[in-house]
């Protein structure tokens, strides 16, 4: 009971920050969907996902397993070996990151063609590059604050900086230029911001381990850091690939019009990644130390946990993407109308994944990473092979197909390998009875809303509303006790 107390303390407070962070994050898009229309949505889709994907390359792992040493050492007060090995991750990143840069410049031709990005020259690729370090370090550090169980300060870094900081050098050029400002100059001082905010967030950092005692129990070699990494970078990267093949392999094979319709269903259905997002980093440093101690059956608890508590976020959202998902699109402005059924497969197959729990997590935090990577080779090649297969066919909608079940088969081969190991005892029945409490809702809000006999918007609030009262009946008795409390707090 006191675990799942402290787990719940941490998570209402990381999940409320990260809930910030997302709408900041959508905001951003809508901002530029509107200022810039479909095909300058596109291309900036187009760049966040080659950032996205090669932040993953320049980070190596060290974003993950970080995680695992500094909760070790932390957990035995031995912060002289977790300052060695913090400086060590952030030293190979920077290396790395230098390397992708002379990489791209040296065959900048071949890519810009490639990727339908050769009108925007050599800018385009370094803001690509700028932006993948800036997450691969932003990562790191977050990591590392992680860690050490500061998750309010790490919420904030790692799901709100970079959104506002990009949306604060938006309106302050427009407010300057009088003008919509050109899309890559708009980055190039939103990059600038992040790069500065970074700094200050290292120097914080760091100040950290000065604060503690930093006399070592016996000094560990670094190098470890990066053997244990090594498998790691290898799964994340290829899972990385595979979350960034979909516009990638648009901007490849066909337009950036597509990628702007793609970008606009994903950025709804994401949302219902938000628990694994916001709960993930929480339940980290508990899974390590359940492990480290040989407590398999802690280890169930924290992912059947996990499952409930995000199932009953997932099922409601998911709720309301299908009724109303074609009245939220229009937000992104005109030519968007196509992304409904994008967003209701991709929305679909995250849920799944979401609900799923952290599986993936587990195995690179429990040493078995060498399997997740085996896991991670399987699916990219899944993933490839299908999107090859399915967006000459149809475009976003093809994209959306095979990277929705790509999604569905990884997470069902992650929950296997769980149970193998550790013998997991997987807990779906609250899945059900959503799923089954949610059905007749979902059908006449859907019905009544086909024949607008109502404003939508007040059809959608009655439909939350509803949504909040099935959850809370779902609810066990602690868990209405414990929601009950931190209500009449703020109240």
């Amino acid at each position: 009971m006191q675990l799942t107390r402290r787990l719940a303390k941490n998570s209402s407070l990381v999940s409320a920050i990260t809930f910030m962070g997302h709408l900041l994050s959508t905001g951003l898009k809508l901002l530029i969907s509107r200022s810039y229309g479909v095909v300058g949505f596109g291309r900036f889709a187009l760049i966040m996902a080659l950032a996205r994907f090669f932040s993953t390359v320049v980070q190596m792992g060290f974003n993950q397993s970080i995680v695992h040493f500094i909760s070790k050492y932390h957990a035995n007060q031995d912060w002289a070996n977790a300052r060695r090995f913090f400086q060590t991750g952030i030293i190979h990143i920077l290396k790395v990151s230098g390397l992708f840069l002379i990489i791209i410049l040296l065959f900048r031709v071949p890519i810009l063609g490639l990727m339908n990005l050769a009108d925007s020259g050599s800018v385009a690729l370094l803001i690509v590059w700028s932006i993948s370090s800036i997450i691969a370090v932003n990562n790191y550090l977050s990591a590392t604050m992680r860690s050490t169980k500061r998750f309010k300060e790490q919420a904030i870094l790692f799901t709100s900086s970079f959104p506002i900081l990009m949306l604060l050098a938006y309106f302050g050029l427009r407010f300057a230029l009088a003008q919509t400002p050109d899309l890559f100059k708009f980055l190039i001082i939103g990059i600038s911001m992040n790069v500065v905010m970074l700094i200050l967030v290292y120097v914080y950092v760091r100040g950290i381990f000065r604060k503690e005692n930093l006399t070592s129990q016996a000094i560990q070699d670094p190098k470890q850091l990066s053997r244990y990494s090594m498998p790691i970078w290898l799964s994340s990267t290829l899972q990385s690939a595979s979350r960034s093949s979909d516009r990638i392999m648009l901007g490849i094979f066909s337009t950036l019009t597509e990628v702007g319709i793609y970008g606009a269903g994903l950025t709804f259905s994401i949302l219902v990644a938000f628990p694994l997002k916001s709960m993930g980093p929480v339940f980290q440093p508990f899974i390590i130390e359940a492990y480290e101690k040989g407590n398999f059956q802690q280890i169930n608890k924290l992912y059947n946990t996990m499952v409930r508590w995000s199932s009953l976020f997932v099922i409601p959202l998911l709720s309301v993407l299908i009724i109303f998902g074609d009245r939220l699109l229009l937000l992104f402005g005109k030519g968007f109308g196509e992304a409904y059924w994008v967003m209701i497969i991709l929305a679909t197959t995250q849920s799944i994944s979401t609900i799923s729990g952290i599986a993936g997590t587990i195995l690179n935090m429990t040493e078995k990473q060498k399997s997740h990577a085996q896991i991670m080779t399987f699916i990219f090649v899944l993933t490839i092979a299908l999107n090859l297969l399915l967006i000459p066919l149809w475009g976003a909608l093809g994209a959306a197909l095979g990277t929705g079940l790509s999604i569905v088969i990884v997470n069902l081969i992650r929950v296997r390998k769980l149970i193998q190991y550790y013998s997991l005892k997987t807990d779906f029945r609250v899945v059900l009875r959503l799923l089954l409490s949610f059905s007749p809702l979902v059908i006449l809000s859907f019905w009544i809303s086909r024949l607008d006999l109502i404003p939508w918007y007040a059809l959608m609030s009655a439909h939350i509303v509803l949504s909040g009262l099935i959850v809370y009946f779902t609810l066990n008795q602690n868990e209405r006790e414990q929601l009950q409390s931190k209500l009449k707090r703020l109240l």
